[in-house]
């Protein structure tokens, strides 16, 4: 019988850890293994790949770009081995199992800050696992069992494969002025002010028809750049929007939250334009998880009541 040329999980996870500690020493401690050991274990590694995965120097370790990429398949690989164990522990003990709980960056800022921290107060609540990303991202990680639900921005009429939705409320894309922006009553008509004014973005708030660039042409514009492009930020975002004469294209409703108390004023487009849905995305067996269940239920129930008390703006 052949030589098995499959590759032992373990020495990934083993690599993640010598590049995130920057040394073979610490990463030996931390895995309670001797540094022999482990430096034979990265030459199986690097023979099995047939390229080397660090470069090894006085100060410590740096990875090779094979290195990188084979180190991120690690840390999901811990990070997988850690929820194992929470389960374990958790059927166990009979304790709450973590939840795993993702949302957009605008999102969190505007609501879900302020659901976890409800979360937090309650002492019967479950631990809970945050991650913060893009719907692309989100979307991702629930369909390979990284998340156990999320609330994002998404095309009304998305469907996946072995996800459930619970849509919340509906959503656009709205564009938004800083307080220094003299805003006319025929502003979208004004090419001159457009032209002329800074931009910014935030990848996390468009789709793939909604992009910075789409949303200049849907107004005439040609393609103006950002002044500052951000990609997860939503906190900076919000500081340089409500302190300057800037415009950026933000989903609306959730966006008319996070400026609530500030002089950012929404410039009505005319039309409700890129359609959107607030929603809640789970895996779909999760009415078979009380703890679960609980949590989304409460989630949902937070969302629809921010969504009801909200002021209806233009004519929508």
């Amino acid at each position: 019988m052949g030589e098995s040329h499959s590759l032992d999980p373990r020495l990934l996870y083993q690599l993640h850890i010598i590049l995130d500690s920057g040394s073979l020493s610490a990463a030996a401690d931390f895995l309670s293994v001797s540094q022999p050991t482990l430096s034979r274990n990265v030459s199986l590694l690097e023979a099995h790949v047939g390229r080397p995965l660090m470069v090894r120097g006085r100060h410590g370790v740096t990875p090779t770009e094979a290195g990188i990429r084979l180190a991120e398949q690690g840390r999901k690989i811990g990070s997988d081995l850690k929820q194992a164990d929470e389960i374990l522990n958790a059927l166990q003990n009979d304790s709450p199992q973590t939840v795993r709980f993702g949302m957009g960056p605008l999102i969190a800022q505007a609501l879900m800050n302020e659901f976890v921290s409800q979360e937090f107060a309650d002492e019967k609540a479950p631990p809970l696992h945050l991650e913060v990303a893009t719907a692309r991202d989100l979307v991702a990680r629930l369909i390979h069992g990284r998340l156990d639900f999320a609330v994002m921005v998404t095309p009304p009429d998305m469907k996946v494969e072995h996800l459930s939705c619970i849509p919340i409320a509906r959503e656009h894309i709205g564009l938004f002025a800083g307080p220094k922006f003299r805003i006319t009553g025929a502003l979208l008509e004004d090419q001159a002010a457009l032209r002329a004014a800074r931009w910014l973005g935030i990848d996390a708030a468009y789709a793939a028809t909604s992009s910075h660039d789409n949303m200049l042409k849907r107004i005439g514009l040609p393609n103006i750049p950002p002044s500052i492009q951000f990609n997860m930020d939503a906190i900076a975002l919000i500081r340089v929007l409500s302190t300057s004469d800037a415009l950026a294209f933000l989903p609306a409703k959730i966006s008319r939250l996070m400026f609530d108390d500030s002089d950012v004023s929404e410039i009505p487009l005319g039309d409700y334009v890129e359609p959107r849905q607030i929603s809640i995305w789970h895996q779909a067996d999760a009415n078979l998880y009380p703890t679960l269940e609980g949590v989304i239920r409460r989630c949902r129930a937070f969302l629809n009541s921010a969504f009801r008390t909200e002021a209806p703006v233009g004519s929508e």
